[in-house]
């Protein structure tokens, strides 16, 4: 069956809505598709899960709208982000840094009620903005793990994103942005798991960083902190090779391949996917967390407990 290509979805949209969705720095990742939807006529808003990595919130976990200030809430577990929104304890996100730097509003999603909870969130939020396209970008590609990759270290945002989108109410498009910037699943597991996408009919295109993009985004890193999300950049820019990330901990082999996003059909996606399979009935961050844990599966919630013990 022949599927439809980001374009065409494009044609039939007037407004849509561009989520990262591994975390609060991939609204970066998603800034390059928000640009090039309206360069094809689209209304776009960008948003992000509202999760900051711990270096930036001491508080582990991923923010429920309770826990957060100064914003308008479109959902129990959406709502719209000004340049002020931040937690009640004065932590700001990466959504409310990315509104500050467009002059609009972005979109924060609650993932803390679980995937029941996003797709209510995300069904209500399009009917109040009139959203008729929802991309997901998933910057580095854990959105595509199966589970036993070695590297695996942060699944539990994008999965649950993705568990989400695949029943939503509008069409939605599954991205990967710069794959294996992250410096979790290799370059080699993610065109792996490209390929096996492709051979279902899955596989909607891919789009290189342009020069405007790049501009773009460098003037946005004045305002959003993020590390993965940078790296694109700088093989923009001719850098290869490998690079150390998170202190040290993660390697990424840069390649002109980290420039690229790939468009996907989030059904085909799914269908794939075994860990996203096993949690589209949750209605909890924790309930999602077991479910990981029955896999022998460490989430990057674990990792942020663990490092708040400490």
């Amino acid at each position: 069956m022949l599927k439809r290509s980001l374009e065409a979805l494009a044609k039939e949209a007037k407004k849509a809505l561009v989520l990262g969705i591994g975390g609060g720095g991939d609204i970066l990742g998603a800034l390059p598709t928000g640009r090039y939807l309206e360069t094809l006529g689209v209304n776009v808003v960008l948003g992000s899960v509202g999760w900051e990595r711990i270096v930036y919130d001491p508080k582990p976990g991923p923010r429920s709208l309770d826990e957060i200030v100064d914003f308008e809430r479109l959902s129990e577990t959406t709502g719209l982000a000004n340049e002020n929104t931040r937690t009640n304890y004065g932590v700001f996100f990466q959504c409310s840094n990315m509104a500050r730097f467009l002059g609009k509003k972005t979109v924060i999603v609650d993932i803390s009620k679980g995937v029941r909870g996003v797709i209510e969130g995300l069904n209500e939020t399009a009917k109040r903005l009139n959203i008729d396209l929802i991309v997901g970008v998933d910057v580095g590609g854990d959105v595509l793990a199966q589970g036993d990759e070695p590297g695996l270290r942060s699944p539990l945002s994008d999965v649950t994103m993705l568990a989400s989108l695949h029943m939503v109410n509008v069409p939605t498009v599954t991205a990967v942005f710069a794959p294996s910037c992250d410096g979790e699943l290799t370059i080699e597991e993610i065109l792996k798991r490209l390929t096996a996408i492709a051979g279902k009919g899955g596989y909607l295109g891919a789009r290189g960083l342009t020069p405007e993009d790049a501009s773009v985004m460098c003037s946005a890193l004045r305002f959003v902190k993020t590390e993965a999300s940078l790296l694109p950049l700088l093989a923009w820019m001719g850098v290869e090779g490998t690079v150390k990330i998170r202190g040290g901990e993660r390697r990424v082999n840069l390649s002109i391949l980290s420039t690229l996003t790939f468009y996907l059909d989030t059904k085909i996606v799914f269908s794939l996917s075994p860990l996203a399979k096993m949690i589209v009935d949750t209605e909890s961050l924790e309930e999602i967390n077991e479910c990981f844990h029955k896999l022998n599966i460490k989430t990057e919630y674990d990792y942020e407990l663990e490092h708040a013990e400490k």
